[in-house]
């Protein structure tokens, strides 16, 4: 065995070489279990000393004061009092508890608890409605984990009954029991077991803990730190809270003064209906600015225009008539210049409400204008008729400009008059503006007051607050990593044991391998079939799991199949055969060996390389194989390769999927079968005819242990392949079966050996077609002592 063979065979078996001697080293742990076993947890406390916990930033470190607080503190978690009091409390808990419970006590140790207590001990255990226990005492000694069947006021009452008891006298059963008894759990000689380590220069401080229990292990510390932190507390804290409770209550009144002052600004705006008064105030003076200016503009547009009609009326003196005429229509002007104004008007009232009212109104002013309008013009060409003006000009032109210059007069004086309108109405609202701003002026500075005072009085108390807590901190001990339940018992020579066993487990788990791979007479390659059988060999053929992993399974298989092939061809290139159809015999002395598969996957073969191919088998029903739903459990435990076939595969489809009716044929195992002597006896008795001359003619015959076989056929055959199994021996059966064929023709059998592993095709094609990372090519090549080979020249 080389040494890529040992770590194939070590990797095979990895699984099964580490579950043995874990399974002994468990075995060994149960083994020596013992009720005497020590089990130890660990508490961390925060102390804040070593880092400066106060606030105050003025305050500088002070290295011995520092040391000082840390002996202080130590004295105190080891003081008779603390002990005292993690003793009473302990005790208590074990007395209320109804039965039993590993995370708090042990069932041997519940029983030994009950045997030594007296009875009238239990009179003490509050069981009642307790009234006089207030909640911030519970909240004091709040520790976890802490029984759920244990109400915490009948705990705290029952505690208070027995340090009662206790300091009674030094002739009752809880004094005797914390101070004369060896007790392992509540004397006091057994709680000062507790050690109290400040951890290196730090602010934490370790308290570790060792009994044989573990629940009551975990429960001393929890206890322990608890009583720790608050008798800490009640000897570093002597404060007042009365600046906090007084800055509190003026705060209280300064944020209900701020409120009335909001509120009152609430509902002026509310009244005033004022939304922003800054930005209505600055809207209002910029519209009243714009309105100014245009009315501005018109005045000197309307004084413009009214100019230019007197100058065009001087010019337009003619006779009575024309005077008559002029009276007309100055009249209707005036007309035009009422109904304008009243257009502008309601221009205005649309722009501000966009009444449906106002509309219409608009629409039947307009049609008035212009009919007036009309007439107006009508009249003006009847003028017409005098051509020209006393100054000798044209009337046409003189007339449509002094029209025109009298209506737009008109319009512009309607729109003067609504501009005067609209002016009254900024009054107005200048008129209820002007005391609003002082008003919310005033609103406004009494709520900055009120805000002032507020937030200096929220000052004062955020202050009185730190002060509160700096020297909270200074005294406040925190439980930052709460007392572990021990699962397992301190360290013994068990570990040793425990190595021992799995180190012994691993050697006789190897030396088991080794005696079954030495004892293992499967047909596990072609070497071993060969040396097993005395035959020579074609070739072999891997098991088509349904789970190779990264290898390339169909690329081995077709080469594999092509090799057994080119095996064949160069047999008969030996042998000196005339043109005549050479004829193979493929059988098996078991059944469910894989003839039919490796029989048809020749022909394919054959068929590919161009070679004329005729394949004859038996009408047998062939068994059908069903795959497990799920890999067995234990190839699961052990890491062995999934055992499932891969029924899907190509390599195992039927033969009749890729051979032709003429190049498949199936025989009829009668009496004609056993007396053939060649392929075309099979031909006449089964009435089979073809039409070609083959170059192959492959006949399949069924297991020869189980069924009677032409012996003539045979041994006239050009070649015969026997076909294995590579997971089985070669047992005595298959020795007798193929002893007279082996006499008589041992020369023309070879055989195939069917479902080897994988690994095993490597001594066919080398490594195998898979993808390898950089690091283990080198370690395999290493293991083969290949230290300077390469893949390339």
């Amino acid at each position: 065995m080389t040494i890529i063979d040992f770590i194939r065979l070590i990797l095979k078996h990895i699984v099964l070489l580490i579950v043995v001697p874990i399974f002994l080293g468990c075995m060994v742990i149960l083994l020596t279990m013992n009720p005497s076993f020590k089990y130890s947890s660990e508490t961390l406390l925060y102390t804040g000393l070593a880092s400066g916990s106060s606030i105050e930033m003025d305050k500088t470190f002070n290295y011995q004061a520092t040391n000082t607080a840390f002996d202080n503190l130590i004295n105190i978690i080891n003081s008779r009092e603390t002990q005292e009091e993690v003793a009473i409390r302990l005790l208590a808990q074990h007395l209320m508890l109804p039965e039993a419970n590993p995370k708090y006590i042990s069932k041997e140790h519940f029983i030994e608890f009950q045997k030594k207590i007296p009875k009238d001990i239990y009179e003490y255990v509050s069981k009642g409605n307790v009234t006089d226990i207030d909640s911030e005492q519970l909240n004091n000694y709040h520790y976890e984990p802490f029984p759920n069947e244990i109400n915490r006021k009948n705990y705290e009452k029952t505690v208070s009954n027995l340090k009662a008891l206790m300091k009674s006298g030094n002739d009752n059963f809880v004094y005797e029991l914390l101070n004369y008894g060896e007790d392992d759990h509540y004397s006091l000689k057994a709680i000062a077991e507790i050690k109290a380590q400040r951890i290196n220069s730090s602010d934490l401080m370790k308290l570790s803990f060792t009994t044989n229990d573990p629940g009551i292990c975990q429960q001393t510390l929890s206890i322990y730190s608890q009583v720790c932190i608050i008798n800490y507390k009640s000897i570093k804290e002597n404060r007042s809270d009365a600046v906090v409770k007084y800055f509190e209550n003026e705060l209280e009144k300064a944020r209900g003064y701020l409120k009335d002052a909001e509120d009152k600004l609430l509902e002026f705006n509310k009244s005033s209906n004022i939304i922003n008064y800054y930005e209505q105030s600055k809207a209002v003076a910029v519209v009243k600015e714009d309105m100014d200016v245009n009315y501005k503009k018109i005045t000197a547009e309307l004084a413009g225009v009214e100019a230019s009609a007197k100058k065009l009326e001087e010019k337009l003196k003619i006779q009575e008539l024309i005077q008559e005429k002029s009276n007309i229509i100055l009249k209707k002007k005036r007309d035009l210049g009422d109904l304008n104004f009243k257009i502008a008007l309601t221009q205005s009232e649309i722009e501000s409400g966009n009444k449906q009212q106002d509309i219409l109104k608009l629409d039947k002013l307009k049609i008035q204008a212009e009919t007036l309008v009309n007439e107006i013009k009508k009249g003006v060409d009847e003028l017409y008729t005098y051509q020209n003006s006393i100054e000798g000009l044209p009337i046409s032109k003189v007339l449509p400009d002094w029209i025109n210059n009298v209506v737009e007069s008109e319009k512009l004086k309607a729109q003067i008059n609504v501009i005067n309108g609209q002016n009254n109405k900024f009054q107005e609202v200048y008129a209820e503006y002007a005391p609003a701003g002082a008003n919310m002026k005033r609103l406004e500075r009494e709520i900055s007051v009120a805000e002032q005072g507020y937030l200096e009085i929220l000052h004062g108390l955020n202050l009185a607050k730190l002060k509160l807590q700096d020297s909270e901190l200074s005294s406040n001990l925190k439980t930052i990593d709460s007392p572990y339940f021990p699962l397992t018992p301190n360290p013994t020579k068990r570990a040793v044991l425990i190595i021992a066993a799995a180190f012994l487990g691993g050697l006789l788990t190897l030396a088991i391998i080794f005696v079954m791979e030495y004892f293992d007479d499967t047909l596990r390659n072609s070497k071993i079939a060969s040396k097993n059988t005395g035959l020579s060999s074609l070739g072999m053929i891997p098991k088509i799991l349904l789970n190779p992993g990264n290898i390339n399974l169909p690329f081995i298989q077709n080469r594999l199949i092509e090799t057994i092939t080119q095996n064949i061809i160069q047999y008969f290139s030996k042998k000196e055969i005339l043109n005549r159809p050479k004829t193979i015999v493929v059988f098996s002395t078991q059944k469910m060996e894989g003839k039919t598969v490796i029989t048809g996957n020749i022909a394919k073969s054959l068929k590919k390389e161009g070679k004329k191919v005729f394949v004859l088998t038996h009408k047998e029903k062939q068994k059908h194989l069903k795959n497990k739903r799920k890999s067995p459990i234990l190839h699961k435990i052990f890491g062995y390769q999934d055992p499932r076939i891969d029924f899907d595969n190509p390599f195992l489809a039927d033969i009749s999927t890729y051979l032709s009716d003429d190049e498949l044929r199936f025989y009829e195992m009668n009496t004609s079968f056993f007396d053939a002597k060649n392929y075309t006896d099979f031909l006449k008795s089964n009435s089979i005819e073809i039409n070609n001359t083959p170059d192959f003619v492959i006949i399949e015959l069924p297991a020869i242990i189980y069924h009677k076989y032409p012996t003539e056929l045979i041994k006239n055959a050009d070649l015969n392949i026997l076909v294995c199994r590579s997971n089985r021996i070669w047992s005595d059966a298959d020795i007798s079966a193929t002893k007279n064929l082996v006499e008589t023709c041992e020369s023309k059998i070879n055989i195939v050996v069917n479902g080897v592993h994988i690994n095993e095709i490597e001594s066919v094609l080398g490594d195998l077609p898979k993808k390898r990372t950089k690091i283990r090519r080198k370690l395999k090549s290493i293991f083969k002592f290949q230290f300077l080979s390469k893949n390339h020249i």
